[in-house]
C-alpha cells in the first residue's frame, strides 16, 4: 500500500504579493519598483501589476510626489478584526484592574482606526464617582487625549495626510496648536491635560508600544476626576499609569500587538 503524497499548491501571483509586503515590512522604509525588484531578484514586469493591485486594495501607498511604496495600516486593521485581538485585551485587564483599584479612577484602552480613535477596553472606578467611557466610543484623533498620544508617534507622512484630512473636513482642527502639543507628548512620553470635553476631568494618557519606542499601537488613559479624596495624588496616579502602560507594552510585544 502506497502512501499518498501531500498535495502542494502554488499561487505565483499571491507569492509575489506576499514577498512584496514582507520585504517592505522588513526594511521599514519606502522603496521604488526598481528597488523592490532588485531586492527580490525579480523583474520589474513581474511586480508592476502586483504593486498596482496592492495599492488599489489599500495595502500599499506611495509617498506624495514620488514612486516610493510603503505599507499602510490595512493589515493591522485586518488583524484587529479577528479573535486573537481579544486575547491581548483580556491579558491587559488584570493590569487595568490593579490600576483602577490603586488610583480609585477608571481607565480605558484606545486604538486608532483611520482618522478616529476607538475605545476597545475599559475598567470602571471602584469608587462611587468617576467618568466611564464605553467600549466602542469613538472620536476624531485630535479630539481626545488618546488620539493625541497615537498621533504623537505617528509616521510623519501619515500624520501629514491626517492633518490635511482634518483641515478639509473639520472647522475646529487647529494645526498650529496641535503640533507643539504632540512634540511635548513625545518628549515626556505621556499626556496630562484638562479635558476639553468634561469640566473637572484631567486626562492622563500613556502610549502602548510594540517592540520599540517608535511603534505605538494604543493609548492607556485615565480620566482623572478632580476634587475627590481618594488618597492618591494626581502625580501618583500618573506614575501608576506609566507603570501599567509599560506592563501592557511588554504584553503587546509577546502577543504581537493588539
Amino acid at each position: 500500500m502506497t502512501t499518498a503524497k501531500p498535495r502542494t499548491y502554488t499561487a505565483p501571483a499571491l507569492e509575489k504579493g506576499l514577498e512584496i509586503l514582507e520585504l517592505l515590512a522588513d526594511v521599514k522604509e519606502p522603496l521604488t519598483l526598481v528597488q523592490i525588484a532588485a531586492k527580490l531578484n525579480r523583474s520589474k514586469s513581474e511586480l508592476y501589476r502586483m504593486l498596482a493591485v496592492l495599492e488599489t486594495k489599500g495595502y500599499l501607498a506611495r509617498e506624495e510626489g514620488s514612486d516610493h511604496f510603503y505599507i499602510t495600516n490595512r493589515l493591522f486593521d485586518l488583524g484587529m478584526s479577528v479573535p486573537p485581538v481579544g486575547t491581548l485585551v483580556e491579558a491587559a485587564f488584570p493590569i487595568m484592574h490593579r490600576l483602577a483599584d490603586f488610583t480609585h479612577q477608571p481607565c480605558h484602552l484606545a486604538i486608532g482606526s483611520g482618522h478616529r480613535m476607538v475605545v476597545i477596553a475599559r475598567v470602571e472606578s471602584p469608587s462611587s464617582l468617576g467618568l466611564s467611557v464605553r467600549v466602542g466610543h469613538s472620536l476624531n484623533l485630535f479630539e481626545s487625549s488618546s488620539g493625541f498620544v497615537l498621533m504623537a508617534w505617528m509616521e510623519q507622512q501619515k500624520r501629514e495626510k491626517l492633518f490635511q484630512y482634518f483641515e478639509a473636513n473639520s472647522e475646529t482642527f487647529n494645526r498650529a496648536e496641535l503640533e507643539p502639543r504632540l512634540a511635548a507628548i513625545r518628549e515626556h512620553k505621556c499626556l496630562r491635560m484638562q479635558s476639553a470635553v468634561v469640566a473637572g476631568i484631567e486626562d492622563m494618557s500613556c502610549p502602548i508600544y510594540v517592540g520599540d519606542y517608535d511603534h505605538v499601537v494604543a493609548g492607556l488613559t485615565i480620566p482623572y476626576l478632580c476634587g475627590i479624596n481618594t488618597g492618591v495624588t494626581p502625580d501618583e496616579t500618573l506614575e501608576a499609569l506609566k507603570e501599567s502602560a509599560s506592563e501592557i507594552s511588554a504584553l503587546a510585544q509577546s502577543y504581537g500587538g493588539f
